[in-house]
């Protein structure tokens, strides 16, 4: 009875972001919104403290200092990218297919810059604040944001110009995830190193609590049936490590962030394809890592 009820809910949920899209095409996927200023400049800083200490438990080196870091799937603002050249970095470039970042307001960034300059070794906050400012002006700066509805990192970064990518949440909303990381082989020099975090859970707010592997119960040609771009993909993790090692990185770690830890990673409420244990259904979200060859 529940399976049964958790399959028509979700139907009924696809069918809302997919008449949300329509209506009012992509939208940021943070559950707040930046007039929240001090909730938005916590999450921001939390996420890169994240992914350093991700970096850390990978390679033992968390240092960004002179490093052209690339992140897929920036956001609503620049938050991340101004964090991150405050601890050294020297560029930080963004590539995004949708242009959401206009909006974000000047109180955040106030508030940021403020939260940096207290903080031990950062840059000198007027720096800082010159390269954000000419950023948003569309001028030369340390921090580039490129929008391509095209999401073509080869035609937006030079061959083996990025040292290091990290991406939140945003590789399972990619419609081509093995276009994606070919690119990334192609701009990234060797020796890169990503850290990246993938949602594997489904998006929908209520029923993601209730039933996390809702999107894994439809059919190829159901689940279909409700694709709009930015949809979840379904990639699971032992496909985003064959495609990473297919195109060219090597020692990919997928650790799990978050897990079903009771045995509700049934396999008889499931798609046939997502049947097999490979799958690990019990992973809701994961941190991938891996170094270009």
């Amino acid at each position: 009875m529940r399976d049964t009820f958790m399959y028509a809910a979700g139907l009924g949920f696809l069918t809302l972001a997919k008449a949300k899209n329509v209506l009012q095409g992509y939208t940021s996927p943070k559950t707040f919104d930046l007039s929240n200023t001090e909730r938005a400049v916590q999450y921001d800083i939390k996420v890169v403290d994240e992914w350093l200490q991700y970096l850390k438990a990978y390679c033992g080196d968390d240092n960004v200092l002179h490093k052209n870091i690339l992140e897929l799937g920036p956001g609503s603002d620049l938050g991340v990218g101004v964090y991150l050249l405050s601890k050294g970095a020297a560029t930080y470039n963004a590539m995004d297919v949708n242009e959401l970042m206009k909006s974000a307001p000047e109180a955040f960034y106030s508030k940021l810059l403020e939260r940096i300059a207290a903080m031990p070794g950062a840059i000198d906050s007027e720096t800082l604040r010159a390269q954000l400012r000419a950023a948003r002006a569309g001028e030369e700066s340390s921090l580039k944001l490129v929008v391509r509805p095209d999401f073509d990192l080869t035609a937006a970064f030079a061959p083996g110009s990025i040292d290091l990518v990290f991406s939140q949440a945003a590789f399972e909303h990619f419609d081509d995830v093995a276009a994606t990381i070919g690119q990334l082989s192609t701009v990234c020099r060797s020796g890169a190193t990503i850290a990246a975090v993938i949602d594997l859970k489904t998006h929908s707010r209520w029923i993601r609590v209730k039933d996390p592997n809702n999107i894994y119960r439809y059919s190829d040609r159901v689940y279909r049936s409700f694709w709009f771009r930015g949809a979840p993909n379904r990639v699971r993790p032992y496909q985003y490590r064959q495609l990473f090692e297919r195109h060219g990185w090597a020692d990919v770690s997928i650790t799990p962030i978050e897990k079903i830890q009771d045995g509700r990673h049934r396999t008889n409420n499931v798609a046939k394809q997502f049947v097999d244990s490979r799958n690990q259904l019990d992973y809701l979200s994961v941190v991938l890592c891996a170094k270009k060859l």
